[in-house]
């Protein structure tokens, strides 16, 4: 995403790190240092690519909506790459019931009734104001800007996401 690129798979999905780890108290949180590429991922959904083989991840994250701070039921993985131009995140998301998966194929910023992950990040380091980027489990996105407690979903930042989830899980 050329301020952000993204992969998005559901059990394969993406994005809710730095708002996830936010839910813990500040005092936890360490400095992320993601791993230097000077090949690209492929954007594809698909985690098997070199890239994330060789990138950080986190997991142990909490729940960020409706119930903030609670430990998370499944397990969500996030991995964490950059090149000269761009940042790259990717999440595998599980899930013991994928029946259940809600995902639509929407408008963008539409997506808040399904499944969905975020990144949110803190541009200027205040920890007052941030971009946050959605996306559901087909790769549908949202953006937002939030400053002075109110959340503007009127920005439309360009990046790309993808989203899968996997033949084997389809309902």
């Amino acid at each position: 995403m050329n301020i952000i690129k993204n992969i998005y798979t559901f059990f394969i999905i993406w994005i809710l790190l730095l708002s996830s780890l936010a839910a813990a108290p500040q005092k936890h949180l360490k400095p992320l240092i993601p791993y230097k590429t000077d090949t690209p991922p492929v954007i594809d959904g698909v985690l098997d690519d070199q890239v994330w083989n060789k990138a950080p991840h986190e997991t142990g994250f909490k729940t960020w909506y409706p119930d903030y701070g609670i430990n998370m039921v499944e397990n969500t993985i996030v991995y964490y790459a950059y090149d000269r131009e761009n940042l790259y995140f990717a999440y595998r998301c599980f899930d013991s019931r994928p029946e259940k998966i809600k995902s639509s194929v929407n408008s963008r910023d539409n997506i808040l009734s399904d499944d969905w992950i975020c990144i949110n990040l803190d541009t200027f380091n205040d920890h007052q104001s941030l971009y946050a980027l959605y996306c559901n489990p087909l790769g549908i996105q949202g953006d937002s800007r939030f400053e002075g407690g109110k959340e503007d979903f009127s920005i439309d930042v360009v990046w790309y996401s993808v989203g899968q989830i996997p033949e084997k899980l389809n309902r």
